[in-house]
């Protein structure tokens, strides 16, 4: 049987060559990638690839929007629901930090195509019914009726994404400095921060607000 014909017909082949590509253009960025380095990091040849994938665009393409369909329910899906405000931002904390855990080349895959591509993010998330003017409407009241202060929801969501992103960006430099490289004692720090920034949060929200009531 041709090597290929049986390699085609594994159904893990795709998933492999698909988990290959987000790695290769988080490293290379799509004009540096090249389809031998995503068949080299797959296992495969190229005549292989391009049975799945003929063109590195459209190889591109089924990456981004497969990670799309995994960063959108976490950051909508929650913040949407009916469960209290500050419970809302302790499960999204949760919810995004175990994402970029099980995917680890996502933040530096989405920036990469964000500074591309600055429209095509925020395109995919119209197209899911995500209105940014009603979310941040709607957060604002619901700051305010929670009573932790009038702190701008725009605030809220860059430094949630700030501190929840870092540790996973930062990760080869941050890691050999603040622990030395051992990666058992990182990931445990990473356990600790879905509880650390919520608090963090909720302390800065009614700090604010306190604060606001003093002037």
């Amino acid at each position: 049987m041709n090597e290929n014909n049986h390699q085609a017909r594994e159904p893990d082949t795709e998933k492999r060559i698909l988990e290959a590509s987000a790695k290769v253009f988080a490293q290379k960025g799509k004009q540096g990638a090249r389809m031998q380095d995503i068949a080299d990091e797959a296992g495969i040849n190229r005549t292989l690839l391009h049975y799945y994938f003929r063109s590195k665009d459209k190889l591109f393409d089924t990456v981004f929007e497969l990670l799309f369909a995994r960063i959108y329910p976490a950051m909508t899906g929650i913040m949407s629901s009916e469960l209290p405000f500050m419970e809302r931002i302790e499960l999204f904390i949760e919810a995004y930090t175990d994402l970029l855990r099980e995917n680890p080349f996502l933040p530096v895959f989405i920036f990469q195509e964000i500074y591309e591509n600055p429209d095509r993010l925020l395109k995919m998330f119209m197209s899911k019914g995500f209105d940014p003017k009603s979310t941040i409407a709607k957060l604002r009241s619901e700051i305010s009726a929670a009573g932790l202060g009038d702190m701008d929801p725009r605030h809220l969501f860059a430094n949630i994404m700030g501190m929840v992103l870092f540790p996973h960006i930062g990760r080869p430099i941050f890691q050999v400095i603040a622990f030395q490289g051992d990666n058992d004692a990182y990931e445990e720090f990473l356990d600790e921060r879905t509880r650390h920034i919520p608090q963090f949060m909720k302390l800065a929200i009614i700090g604010a607000g306190d604060q606001n009531q003093k002037l």
